[in-house]
């Protein structure tokens, strides 16, 4: 072996495999480019993705959420207009219910003084129990717009004769028990 004037020339050199802080620096900047590349290419596909996929997700779930609030607000749209139809109908209903109450109640009234009228011309053939039977009844008619059993009465006192008026009167009251 022959000594050279180099101190690691009498190391031998194995190029494929370096020993040494230089080694593992040239082994890195060597593959360096290759795991960088892997790498990138890894987040630059995710991101890809992302990038086209994210959109149209987002897009979709603006899409519904968009369809869902325009179905409710017409749902809530439709049931405020059926609620106002609903209340006009009932304040309509209300104001022909209190015309018709109105007008029965006239027409009952006017039926209570004929019918009094005819107990005033009657009230002799009647015993006093009767009468004052008779007359409460009648204000009672009024009040509760009972128009078929006060005109039942009005026919009692316009069909009978005296003889028949206090027994007439007495199966009527008989019966409105």
């Amino acid at each position: 072996m022959a000594a050279s004037h180099r101190p690691d020339a009498a190391r031998p050199v194995n190029r494929a495999r370096a020993v040494g802080p230089q080694a593992g620096r040239r082994r890195r900047q060597a593959s360096m480019p290759q795991s960088l590349f892997s790498e990138l290419s890894l987040i630059y596909v995710s991101f890809s993705v992302l990038a086209l996929y994210a959109p149209a997700v987002l897009g979709a779930l603006a899409l519904a959420f968009f369809l869902y609030r325009r179905h409710s607000r017409l749902e809530r749209r439709r049931q405020k207009h059926a609620r106002i139809r609903r209340d006009i109908a009932q304040r309509g209903q209300a104001r022909r219910k209190r015309l018709l109450l109105a007008s029965q109640r006239g027409n009952i009234r006017e039926l209570a003084r004929l019918v009094h009228g005819q107990l005033k011309t009657r009230q002799r053939e009647l015993t006093p129990y009767q009468a004052q039977r008779a007359s409460a009844f009648i204000e009672r008619a009024v009040v509760t717009v009972d128009f078929e059993r006060l005109y039942a009465l009005h026919v009692i006192f316009d069909s009978n004769d005296a003889q028949q008026v206090s027994p007439a009167v007495e199966t009527f009251f008989e019966h409105t028990r």
